[in-house]
């Protein structure tokens, strides 16, 4: 208000969150020029609230449309690729890796190993008895 009331001094403010202001056109509206500035000062201090709500409910929109996207389009393609129309993609998911039938093997050795050791810890008790 100092800067508009003095009609001798600068055109121009200097306010922290808009830089360089002109002001010298204010001279002539003195009254309402408060009124004004406090308007403007709210309406800024408000504009940020407004953009960070935009910005959330655009990244709130994108979520939704990735859920969506990943439960009904992703959800029936995969499906389809694994069902199909022959159902060659169920059979493919219950064919055993080359790992684990090597493993399943080593386990049946094993197992008929302590199978026979069994038998021989047995027949070893019995001769003790």
């Amino acid at each position: 208000m100092e800067t508009i009331q003095d009609r001798w001094g600068s055109d121009k403010i200097k306010l922290k969150a808009f830089g360089n202001v002109k002001v010298g056109h204010l001279r002539t509206h003195v009254n309402v020029a408060e009124e004004a500035f406090d308007i403007r000062m709210r309406m800024t201090a408000y504009w940020k609230t407004i953009v960070l709500r935009l910005v959330d409910g655009v990244a709130l929109h994108i979520l939704h449309a990735v859920k969506c996207l990943v439960e009904d389009e992703l959800e029936k393609e995969l499906i389809d690729e694994l069902i199909g129309s022959k159902k060659d993609g169920l059979e493919k998911m219950l064919e055993e890796s080359l790992a684990t039938a090597s493993k399943r093997d080593r386990l049946e050795k094993s197992v008929e190993l302590l199978k026979q050791s069994k038998d021989v810890v047995a027949n070893i008790m019995d001769r003790i008895v």
